[in-house]
C-alpha cells in the first residue's frame, strides 16, 4: 500500500504543466506519481491534480467511485482552474480538502471551509550546469503558448518589436510550448514574422535544459491579461532563480510582486541597458520566494490546513 498517491491526467513526458507540477509535488511528498490509480488498492492520501478540460465524464465518474470506495483515507483536490462544470463540483463534493490553485474566488462558494488558496510554486528544478554567456549581450527568455488567439499575443509581439528597436544589444529565446502530437503552426508563424537574428523561436524543450537557460537568462518574460498572479508557474521559476520578469499587473497581482518585477506598461520609462538594477530585483525576488513562494512553504502550509482541527 501505498501511503500518498499523486494523480494527475498526463505525466511529464506528455508535456503538460500540470504533470510537471504533480512530479514535483511527489517528490517532496515522497509519494508515488501515477497518471492511472488501476492496480493500487489503498492509500493514506489521494492527491488528485486537475483541469477538468483535461478529463473525460467516464475518467472523473471513475475518480469518483474510487474516492467513494472507502480505500482512500483523504482525498485532495488540487484545482489548477475552475471551469464551472458539475464534474468539477461533485469532485469537490467528494473530496476533504481543495486546494485552489486557480485564483478563482467563486471556488471558496462551492468548497467552503474546507478550500485553501495556494501559490503555485516553479515547476522547474535548480539548474545543474548553470550555463555562462560568453559575450555580454543581455538574454531574454520566455515560455509558454504562443498562439494569435491568446489574449496576450499582440503584447509579445509589441514587445519584440520595440526591443528590436530600442534595444538591438538584446538577444532574445522563445520557448513555444505545445502538448504532445500537437502540429501547431505558431513557431513558423513567429520565425517568419520577426525574420531576426536576434530572436530564436524553439520548440518545446525537456524542463532540466529549460532551467539551465534561465540560469544564463538576465530577463523573463510573461504577459497576461488579467495580470501576473501567484499561480503562474513560468515566473516563479525565475523567481526561485533570482532573476527578475516583466510582465503585466492587474486586480489579482499581489502588491509585493511589484516590489520585484518590472511592469510593462512602464517599460519606456524602464532603462533595460541596466543590468545591475535588474538583477538587483532579482535578487529581491529570490528573497522573497524562498520565504513565501517555495515548495517547502506550499507543502508546509498544506499539511497545516489538511490537519487543523
Amino acid at each position: 500500500m501505498y501511503k500518498r498517491i499523486v494523480y494527475s491526467k498526463h505525466l511529464p513526458t506528455e508535456q503538460c504543466g500540470v504533470a510537471y507540477f504533480s512530479a514535483l509535488l511527489a517528490k517532496y511528498l515522497s509519494a508515488k506519481h501515477v497518471n492511472s490509480f488501476h492496480g493500487f488498492s489503498q492509500c493514506d492520501e489521494l492527491f488528485i491534480n486537475m483541469d477538468i478540460y483535461e478529463f473525460s465524464e467516464s475518467e472523473v465518474s471513475s475518480l469518483l467511485n474510487f474516492i467513494s470506495s472507502g480505500c482512500v483515507e483523504k482525498t485532495i483536490l488540487l484545482m489548477h482552474d475552475y471551469r464551472f462544470t458539475y464534474l468539477e463540483d461533485e469532485l469537490v463534493k467528494k473530496s476533504n480538502a481543495v486546494i485552489n490553485l486557480s485564483g478563482e474566488p467563486a471556488l471558496g462558494k462551492v468548497a467552503g471551509e474546507k478550500m485553501l488558496e495556494l501559490f503555485t510554486p516553479s515547476s522547474s528544478e535548480p539548474p545543474i550546469l548553470k550555463f555562462k554567456k560568453i559575450n555580454r549581450r543581455p538574454l531574454s527568455l520566455s515560455f509558454g503558448f504562443f498562439n494569435p488567439r491568446k489574449k496576450s499575443f499582440k503584447t509579445y509581439i509589441s514587445f519584440y518589436e520595440y526591443m528590436l528597436e530600442k534595444y538591438p544589444q538584446w538577444f532574445h529565446v522563445v520557448i513555444v510550448s505545445t502538448h504532445v502530437d500537437d502540429k501547431s503552426t505558431d513557431r513558423e508563424f513567429l520565425r517568419n514574422y520577426f525574420n531576426s537574428n536576434s530572436i530564436l523561436i524553439s520548440e518545446f524543450i525537456p524542463n532540466q535544459l529549460l532551467a539551465e537557460l534561465i540560469s544564463a537568462s538576465d530577463l523573463g518574460v510573461f504577459f497576461y491579461p488579467t495580470g501576473i498572479m501567484q499561480n503562474n508557474a513560468g515566473p516563479m521559476a525565475f523567481f526561485s532563480q533570482g532573476k527578475t520578469v516583466l510582465t503585466t499587473y492587474g486586480k489579482l497581482t499581489p502588491s509585493s510582486f511589484k516590489r520585484f518585477t518590472i511592469d510593462y506598461k512602464n517599460l519606456a520609462k524602464y532603462n533595460l541597458s541596466n543590468l545591475h538594477k535588474i538583477n538587483r530585483l532579482g535578487s529581491i525576488a529570490q528573497s522573497y520566494y524562498r520565504s513565501n513562494l517555495s515548495w517547502e512553504v506550499f507543502i508546509k502550509e498544506l499539511y497545516t490546513f489538511m490537519n487543523r482541527p
